[in-house]
């Protein structure tokens, strides 16, 4: 029973986004260690909010594979491209939620969809943007990388 309300009182904990909220978690694979990598996969992507904030220049090169791509509505841009723009001081993030994020699991890859919401302070005044997102996972040498990312700002 114990372990049943540890397990009840973690999965809670990092299924929560920074606001407080839940975040939809579909439970399709438990690995042979007892980890759930969706679960898992919800920390990380809200860790990625979290490293926005704070321009965590270590946590983004941890979370991006070497070969990640990213797409941005008709652009796209390559690790190094997005690294930049991420350390560049032209804006500054001082709020980034997800919402809505459902996992979807298969063996060494998980697909992620959700809503992104940013907003802070660029050369152009105040910004509040929100980004329908698709990121893809692939679990390379012990941990989960983002390989692929596609986000569509809503008008």
């Amino acid at each position: 029973m114990k372990k049943i309300i540890v397990a009840i009182i973690l999965f809670l904990s990092v299924s929560c986004n920074s606001k407080g909220n839940f975040a939809e978690v579909k439970l399709n694979t438990v690995i042979p260690d007892g980890r759930n990598d969706s679960a898992s996969i919800i920390r990380l992507e809200n860790d990625w909010a979290e490293a926005l904030i704070n321009r965590d220049d270590q946590k983004f090169n941890q979370l991006l594979s070497d070969d990640f791509i990213y797409t941005e509505n008709d652009k796209m841009y390559s690790r190094s491209e997005v690294l930049e723009f991420l350390m560049s001081p032209s804006e500054t993030v001082e709020k980034a939620y997800n919402e809505d994020m459902q996992v979807r699991l298969y063996d060494k890859t998980a697909i992620v969809t959700g809503w992104l919401n940013v907003s802070g302070k660029g050369t152009e005044g105040l910004f509040k943007r929100k980004y329908r997102f698709t990121d893809i996972w692939h679990f390379i040498n012990g941990q989960w990388q983002i390989v692929a990312a596609q986000d569509f700002l809503i008008p």
